[in-house]
């Protein structure tokens, strides 16, 4: 004889665990977008700090002169006239290959950025500033050290190097699923938590 539909067990334990009304709610997507924005700014700047201020004086010592050059040379070309105007001027090689050195030094500024924040503070410090924390869905605990450097590396890429149309589909998936995991939360098995709305019901294992 079959039991009772009311003593069946949840499909997925996780979706009674992190839901709204669960010890561990997932945080929604507006205090997620604010974290980042505060992320994405800190970050810029700090990237912007080691391009200009180390890397590229060690590697490219010219290349902030010829950046101005280029922009001075750009802003003549949109001033001119059609009648008058040459073709659009372009970067010389040096200054493309600190561009593209640049652009690799701030890639790695943020995974370093995003990972170390995992690692150590148990998210970032947009997250920390609105009191967000990353877990494990295996363990519901803190990250390891792989899953920390995972999510960061994907978390990453798809700031800098996924579609437009990539990006909407990692958005998307907040709405198709209850622990409202984004793209690289659910490759990590990560899922973000509102620690402002944590009950006491359940302690995180570390």
């Amino acid at each position: 004889m079959s039991e009772s539909g009311t003593n069946q067990q949840p499909a997925n334990v996780l979706d009674t665990i992190l839901s709204d009304d669960g010890p561990m709610p997932p945080a929604r997507l507006g205090i997620r977008s604010l974290a980042f924005l505060l992320d994405f700014i800190l970050c810029s700047a700090i990237a912007t700090l080691l391009i200009w201020k180390v890397f590229l004086p060690m590697s490219h010592p010219g290349s902030f002169l010829e950046l101005n050059e280029w922009v001075d040379q750009l802003l003549k070309w949109m001033q001119s006239t059609e009648a008058t105007r040459e073709t659009m001027p372009e970067p010389g090689k040096d200054l493309l290959a600190a561009l593209r050195y640049a652009s690799e030094v701030q890639l790695l500024t943020f995974w370093a950025y995003f990972g170390i924040g995992e690692i150590f503070l148990g998210g970032s410090l947009g997250k920390r500033a609105c009191r967000l924390q990353s877990i494990s869905t295996i363990t519901l605990g803190p990250l390891n050290f792989f899953a920390a450097l995972l999510r960061a590396g994907i978390k990453t890429a798809a700031c800098f190097f996924l579609s437009p149309l990539l990006l909407i589909a990692t958005l998307l998936t907040l709405c198709f699923n209850k622990r409202r995991q984004m793209g690289h939360d659910l490759l990590a098995r990560t899922a973000v938590i509102d620690q402002k709305h944590l009950k006491n019901e359940l302690t995180p294992q570390s």
